[in-house]
């Protein structure tokens, strides 16, 4: 119990870290996960609990093992990939947890024919086991996903089942789990997450409003002439890697541009800033998609330096809002036109906008090398690949797999060198 209690207390302080790590980065809740529960929280909803097991090879304590995180697509070195200020373990065992309880329950061999969309087995078994954290008991009971169109199942093994304790602390944000105060976990979290089918996307919530869009190789609701032409990549769905597609973060951050502008009467005299001005009709649409109703109108986007403008339907921002660039209402239909609008907002317009480029020795990408990124360094020094358990190590800017002077001497190369938009 000694040690249990110990792990607790590492653990909590580790969270603690966490906690005042996303106070001093001050973001805001970015998303809302699917499967009918919102994750979408401010740093006060969330709380470190006890469940929230620890596990090893954890470069950033973010409560995923490293190669866990390369085998699913995350970066080993990034705590809160899509900055919602919840670690990534902790969502992703609650997101699975939610989408495991929602599943249909079929009873085989009793019942037939076999469902043609994924559902779960549940066997049985003798006795009652209590929870080493909380103390709830239930009777014991073995747990397996089956997706019947691919072929796919979790535990992959035929008579293999994940315990019934394994869910209840993924349901409190951990895939390891104690029974009896013995350590366990989660196996093969890449096998699970392909049984649910959780691919590129799933910690984002899709929704109607989010049009589809022809000629988008990489399917982030982005075309690949609008990406070249906006300077992005055509085959990187996720350039900024906060798990959400590029579409969606490029409308999401010029919406909020768009927002901020001031309004000003049609050519405004001494204004030099971007503005706009509304040009609202007498008369209302409404959304295809949820019947909202919305002015008929206008926005005129100017840009007095660049001598540019662009409209924006009150039906395009309501789309935006949704995150999407493609709209549909009852008078207005199309797509904004991508590029123009990123020109007139001079885009990116802050450091981490969308299209943002970060020198090699900005680890913190900050857009400034300086001792914040030599401490992410020495907190690597002259550990290896092999150290990590992955094929990367964050500050390895020589690509030889260790931290080592070689690695010092690019950063120094860029000390005190800057990328952000502002300045």
């Amino acid at each position: 119990m000694r040690k249990l209690r110990r792990a607790h207390q590492k653990q909590t302080r580790e969270r603690k870290k966490f906690r005042r790590r996303a106070v001093a980065a001050g973001t805001a809740a970015a998303i809302t996960l699917g499967a009918g529960v919102s994750l979408h929280k401010a740093l006060a909803a969330y709380t470190p609990d006890l469940h929230e097991l620890s596990v090893s090879q954890d470069a950033d304590a973010d409560l995923l093992a490293n190669t866990e995180e390369v085998t699913i697509g995350y970066h080993a070195f990034k705590d809160d990939q899509n900055r919602n200020e919840t670690p990534d373990g902790v969502e992703l065992a609650k997101r699975c947890a939610a989408d495991i309880n929602e599943l249909p329950e079929w009873e085989h061999p009793y019942e037939d024919p076999e469902p043609n969309e994924t559902y779960k087995l549940i066997e049985p078994y003798l006795g009652w086991e209590t929870c080493d954290i909380c103390g709830e008991g239930w009777g014991m009971y073995g747990i397996k996903i089956v997706d019947p169109q691919l072929g796919v199942s979790y535990p992959n093994e035929p008579y293999d089942y994940m315990p019934s304790m394994a869910l209840h602390y993924m349901e409190h944000g951990s895939f390891s789990y104690l029974v009896d105060g013995s350590g366990n976990r989660v196996d093969d979290v890449g096998q699970l997450f392909a049984a649910l089918a959780l691919e590129f996307g799933y910690l984002y919530d899709p929704n109607e409003h989010q049009l589809s869009v022809a000629g988008d190789s990489d399917d982030d609701l982005l075309t690949d002439s609008e990406e070249a032409a906006a300077g992005y990549d055509v085959n990187e769905p996720d350039q900024d890697d906060d798990l959400l597609p590029d579409g969606i973060v490029l409308t999401r951050q010029c919406a909020e541009i768009i927002d901020g502008l001031p309004v000003y009467e049609p050519s405004p005299p001494k204004v030099t800033e971007p503005y706009k001005t509304s040009y609202f009709a007498k008369g209302l649409e409404s959304c295809d998609i949820c019947g909202e109703l919305v002015n008929m109108g206008f926005w005129r986007i100017e840009n007095p330096q660049l001598s540019l403008s662009i409209d924006v339907y009150e039906i395009t921002r309501h789309y935006m809002s949704h995150g999407s660039f493609s709209y549909a209402g009852s008078v207005h239909s199309g797509r904004l036109d991508v590029p123009g609008l990123v020109q007139v907002l001079e885009m990116p317009s802050q450091c981490g906008d969308l299209g943002t480029e970060f020198l090699a020795g900005d680890l913190n990408n900050d857009c400034e090398v300086n001792l914040a990124d030599l401490g992410k360094l020495t907190e690597r020094w002259l550990k290896d690949c092999s150290y990590f358990g992955t094929p990367y190590i964050l500050g390895d800017l020589t690509g030889d797999c260790e931290i080592s002077l070689a690695d010092f001497a690019k950063l120094a190369d860029q000390w005190q060198q800057s990328t952000d938009p502002n300045e």
